[in-house]
């Protein structure tokens, strides 16, 4: 199956490299097409993330999009989606990462769902975490979106954050920030306690002076107010 471009898109479905074959456009970005794929040989559901033919000319472009694969292939977790591999294939370059588990949160959002408080505070904990390790490996990472986020049986999977450059003073700051403003309208206001998560989460949302101890500080009101929501018996 030749692989046809129209502009930057594959005339879907194409099978590139011999390995995958890309079903679906998953979403558009300035320099990098994500479509959803699969695995030939493993037959296993995964993304592939296509350099655009004009950013792949950009000598910059392309050095940021190999160190960004490079980044998440050394920053792994239980809980991110792994690089499978980074590949030259039918003229273009590809990266194919596994697929998280569940539904994006932008989804679940725009559906009207909500999470319960205790989940909510569980991820804050996971996100605090991801930036203690990101901050410790010198890492940075991109901007915070709900989409990167996948929910299944109250169980939390992400799309790996690490991208290349020099990780910037406040980017837990504001990586936590974004975070905390994207869950409000996700809290269910009826439950026990949801007052205090929506005072927890506003008080993420401001933007003080970047300081290295944040993400600890966050992770201990989280916890606590986590170990509260136990107490008072709201479900696990």
């Amino acid at each position: 199956m030749p692989s046809v471009l129209t502009g930057d898109v594959y005339d879907l479905p194409v099978l590139l490299g011999e390995q995958y074959m890309l079903s679906a456009l998953l979403r558009e970005t300035r320099d990098v097409i994500l479509y959803r794929a699969t695995q030939k040989d493993l037959r296993r559901e995964v993304v592939v993330e296509c350099l655009r033919p004009s950013a792949a000319a950009d000598e910059a472009k392309l050095h940021a999009f190999l160190e960004t694969a490079r980044a998440r292939a050394c920053f792994e977790g239980l809980h991110l989606a792994r690089v499978l591999e980074v590949l030259q294939a039918d003229g273009a370059w590809l990266v194919a990462r596994e697929s998280p588990e569940g539904e994006p949160l932008d989804m679940l959002l725009a559906a009207g769902e909500r999470l319960r408080g205790e989940e909510v505070c569980l991820l804050m904990q996971m996100l605090c975490r991801l930036c203690l390790r990101l901050d410790a490996e010198r890492l940075n990472s991109v901007v915070f979106q709900l989409g990167d986020i996948f929910y299944r049986e109250r169980r939390f999977s992400l799309n790996n954050p690490a991208c290349a450059g020099a990780r910037p003073e406040s980017a837990t700051r504001d990586y936590l920030a974004d975070a905390a403003q994207a869950l409000l309208p996700l809290v269910e206001p009826g439950e026990a306690l949801a007052g205090q998560l929506v005072e927890l989460l506003q008080r993420t949302c401001i933007r003080r002076a970047p300081s290295p101890t944040l993400a600890a500080f966050l992770l201990a009101e989280y916890a606590a107010l986590y170990a509260l929501m136990l107490r008072e018996g709201v479900p696990a």
